[in-house]
């Protein structure tokens, strides 16, 4: 028989290596919070003499407005495990609540505001109260006035731990015509990357690293020094837009199909007016360097977001529904509405008008809901756009 070692037994200098691993403030705080002994062990966050602290100013330029790099943190909220059956919802938060930069309830797949009762909004919000877990971290380029800085359509961030310092933070980002470029904490302007011959959708950072997938489904690798290196072969899918999603460790691209119809606009990198029909959905076998076509996600729910591409075991939030895509769909006339497509039948539907899907989504923190309202499914479509006080999914 194996000797066992009760964890209270652990030597102090393995709980501070252990401590050092976690990389989300989240985490670090739980760590912090389970006695005096592991409290001393690890520093509060921010930590070192050059936290990042967001939002980061860019280099700014004659004539143009401030732009500033945002971070926003999607959650999954559980109530305590003792107040009945499991379930969960996502929520998106930005800012850090200190003065000057005040916390922002955001669309967990945009950048539109959620609409909350403010004398139902709590002046503390207790995380002990719930189960928290992060979900991911995405980061955004705007002006100062909140919009969209149009120049740079998605971003990532890398290192993006709770114990960087802001010296080594870098942002790889798509630049205007698909074109990759970066910046450091501390560059005058934004660097393109040279050897660029395509048009690229997406970037992410994946295993540490950076990597972005261009309108052919070629999967690069962005080096250390910033140079575009084949990671993947060409997918070959005929869609008319790529996303980069993990899910399990695996790297998947979702190839995006768009009908025909009048393009009177661009917004963040996105054709206005064009409506998804379609998606296909690849897996890359990194061992035999091939694309596999994946017919079912099982209980993975894909989310296809503005400024970030994330994946969720629905098993998770308790009833909810697996095996599809949540996107956003920008039109003239409605804005931003969020859709889900079935991988089961290809169909495509209203988040909003699917009580089955919107549950990932539902049922929101009591202090977004005026009055407590019922969870049953055909209410929910009337009860959510009362929840939201008119933002409609």
């Amino acid at each position: 028989m194996e000797n066992t070692v009760p964890w209270s037994d652990l030597p102090e200098e393995l709980w501070c290596m252990i401590g050092k691993k976690l990389d989300t403030p989240t985490d670090v705080c739980r760590f912090r919070s389970v006695c005096s002994s592991w409290r001393s062990l690890i520093p509060p966050l921010p930590h070192g003499n050059n936290p990042p602290l967001f939002p980061l100013q860019l280099p700014l330029r004659p004539g143009q407005k401030p732009a500033f790099v945002t971070r926003s943190t999607i959650y999954r909220l559980q109530p305590p495990e003792e107040s009945g059956p499991a379930f969960g919802w996502l929520v998106k938060l930005e800012g850090s609540g200190e003065p000057g930069r005040p916390l922002r309830l955001l669309n967990p797949l945009s950048k539109e505001p959620i609409k909350y009762k403010p004398d139902f909004f709590p002046s503390v919000l207790n995380t002990l109260d719930f189960r928290v877990t992060e979900i991911v971290k995405e980061y955004a380029v705007e002006v100062d006035d909140g919009a969209i800085f149009r120049r740079v359509a998605k971003v990532a961030l890398f290192p993006d731990s709770a114990w960087a310092d802001a010296g080594e933070c870098a942002v790889v980002g798509i630049l205007e015509e698909g074109k990759l470029g970066h910046w450091r904490y501390g560059d005058e302007e934004w660097s393109v990357i040279e050897g660029q011959d395509c048009h690229f959708d997406d970037v992410m950072v994946y295993k540490g690293q950076f990597y972005a997938v261009d309108r052919l489904g070629t999967v690069s690798w962005i080096n250390p020094s910033f140079q575009v290196q084949r990671f993947s072969p060409h997918m070959c899918g005929g869609g008319d837009r790529k996303h980069m999603v993990e899910a399990g460790g695996d790297l998947y691209v979702v190839d995006r199909y768009l009908g025909r119809g009048a393009v009177t606009r661009y917004q963040n990198n996105r054709e206005v007016g064009l409506e998804t029909v379609k998606f296909i959905v690849y897996r890359l076998d990194q061992e035999r360097g091939t694309w596999d076509e994946v017919r079912r996600l099982g209980d993975v729910a894909l989310f296809l977001g503005d400024h970030s591409c994330f994946s969720v075991s629905v098993q998770e939030f308790g009833g909810c529904v697996g095996n599809c895509i949540y996107f956003t769909e920008l039109s003239n006339f409605y804005g931003v509405k969020v859709h889900v497509f079935c991988m089961e039948d290809h169909s495509i539907k209203r988040a909003a008008f699917s009580p089955d899907y919107l549950r990932i989504l539902w049922p929101p923190p009591a202090w977004i809901s005026p009055s407590p309202c019922p969870l049953d499914p055909k209410n929910m479509r009337t009860v959510y756009s009362l929840i939201w006080n008119g933002f409609d999914l």
